[in-house]
């Protein structure tokens, strides 16, 4: 005759077994280790230093982000110590200024130019920024 017993009711004391809790959880480590690795080297910065094209248009860009942040001291910061505010690039325009996008770049020693193409009041131009280097750095010195 065939037993009859109920099966055994778990021990509440003892840990319930699972094989895959464990390996799913080391996959997920790995996961995330791999997407910070991928993330470092994408968004990582470069050892490689930033070409001269390269700065003038970020001092260009830099610029322009304080013109529309109302930041004088940094507009003050990234002109020739000659150029007065008031013969400055972007001294009269009231309004907020997007760089579309950054033409060519023209680099001879210390002086540079590049173009932008802005959208001020929905109206969008070709402007040439000329810049000089300046200890070092690149400074915006004509209208």
């Amino acid at each position: 005759m065939a037993d009859k017993r109920p099966a055994p009711e778990p021990d509440p004391d003892e840990p319930e077994r699972s094989t895959a809790g464990p390996i799913l959880g080391a996959l997920a480590v790995v996961v995330v280790l791999i997407l910070v690795v991928v993330a470092g080297q994408v968004f990582g910065s470069s050892d490689e230093p930033l070409s001269d094209s390269d700065l003038v248009s970020r001092t260009v860009d830099a610029y322009v982000g304080a013109h529309n942040a109302d930041d004088d001291d940094a507009m003050t910061r990234l002109r020739c110590a000659e150029l007065s505010a008031d013969q400055a690039p972007l001294a009269d325009v009231d309004g907020e200024v997007r760089i579309d996008e950054f033409g060519t770049v023209d680099i001879d020693g210390d002086r540079g130019r590049v173009e932008a193409r802005t959208t001020v009041d929905g109206t969008q131009e070709t402007v040439v920024w000329s810049l000089t280097r300046v200890d070092g750095d690149w400074r915006i010195c004509t209208a």
